[in-house]
């Protein structure tokens, strides 16, 4: 007759006390998974993701700014709680993958400082972190020409309507400006974060009529070269553009001119020097007002996802300082992609 374990003790009581006393002699019956616990044998340990708490953090803002941003009238906001709710997904789903424990991302942000009356959801999720501008700051710069046409809340709308469009821009510009602490993310997730960012750059202007005070430090190198390139590229199309137009379409295309002209002397500060070309050929005539809102479209595309192929060398290469530089240059793109009445995407120059 086989052995049998002794009457009245469990079947897993004997497996369980072979297993302390034979696999795991040194460390007792009991196994502690805190982090200061000692290595075990045939217990598995985590490495954290490079800027893991960053990246954790960005994940729980943004699920915060959808439910945020669904509390503000207008389309525009409601094109923000559908973008946030795609980035929010792309990031958690991310993590997951690296084995970022679900419950970390899941948890409630860390509560803003002093959240404007009624600013949170009606679910009761809390404003974003990041939604507090830090105590003291300055008040943020002008916005360039192309963030005039952004609406701005209207003297007749009340103090809650306004109160969560302002707490859902200074949220969005918040995070624009905190870019550069994400510098250390992994490669491949580089151009992911950078046009999140641009993003959020984008929306704070549209929602606010003023840019995010991201850093402005001079950045150089061959991705530089080739934004600059691009940008001189679409200057030169909008030329064309605001030759064939008239009325308000000139004035637009003449802001967007300027915005351009900006935007290509900040990417020459740090001393690049792109190899630009002459001319450009037409990709269609141009010969009326359509055609020249057509073309404006067009380069605006083009100019978004040329960009965007450029966003991991440049982070790569200048660190925090990239970051910050695509951030506001690609911001300042989408913003005038959604003043010729194309739609803002979760990922500039990704999708």
């Amino acid at each position: 007759m086989p052995d049998r374990a002794r009457a009245g003790v469990p079947r897993r009581t004997v497996i369980a006390s072979a297993l302390c006393l034979g696999v795991l002699p040194f460390a007792g019956c009991g196994i502690r998974l805190e982090d200061d616990a000692p290595r075990v044998p045939l217990v598995p340990t985590r490495t954290p993701v490079p800027v893991e708490a960053e990246l954790v953090a960005l994940t729980r803002d943004t699920r915060a700014l959808a439910a945020l941003a669904a509390t503000v009238a207008g389309p525009l906001a409601a094109d923000l709680t559908t973008i946030h709710r795609r980035q929010h997904t792309v990031l958690r789903t991310t993590l997951l993958r690296r084995q970022v424990p679900a419950a970390e991302l899941d948890a409630d942000p860390s509560p803003a400082a002093s959240p404007p009356p009624n600013a949170a959801s009606p679910s009761g999720d809390p404003v974003p972190s990041s939604g507090a501008a830090p105590s003291g700051a300055a008040p943020r710069a002008s916005a360039s020409p192309g963030a005039s046409a952004s609406p701005t809340p209207s003297t007749s709308a009340s103090p809650s309507a306004a109160s969560r469009r302002a707490a859902l821009g200074d949220a969005e510009g918040a995070a624009a400006e905190a870019a550069g602490t994400f510098a250390g993310v992994e490669e491949d997730l580089r151009a992911t974060v950078a046009a999140l960012h641009a993003q959020r750059f984008a929306a704070a202007t549209l929602l606010s009529g003023r840019e995010p005070e991201v850093p402005g430090d001079p950045v150089s190198g061959t991705a530089v070269a080739a934004l600059a390139a691009s940008t001189s590229a679409a200057i030169y199309f909008f030329e064309v553009v605001s030759a064939r137009s008239s009325g308000r379409q000139r004035e637009r295309s003449d802001e967007t001119l300027a915005v351009l002209r900006d935007l290509r002397t900040d990417q020459l500060a740090g001393g690049s020097r792109p190899d630009d070309a002459i001319g450009h050929p037409l990709p269609f005539e141009v010969e009326t007002t359509a055609d020249a809102a057509r073309l404006a479209r067009e380069v605006l595309t083009t100019l978004r996802a040329g960009y965007g192929e450029q966003l991991a060398p440049l982070v790569g290469s200048e660190g925090a300082a990239g970051l910050a530089a695509v951030t506001r240059w690609l911001g300042t793109v989408e913003v005038e992609v959604h003043r010729w009445g194309l739609e803002l995407v979760p990922f500039p120059g990704l999708e």
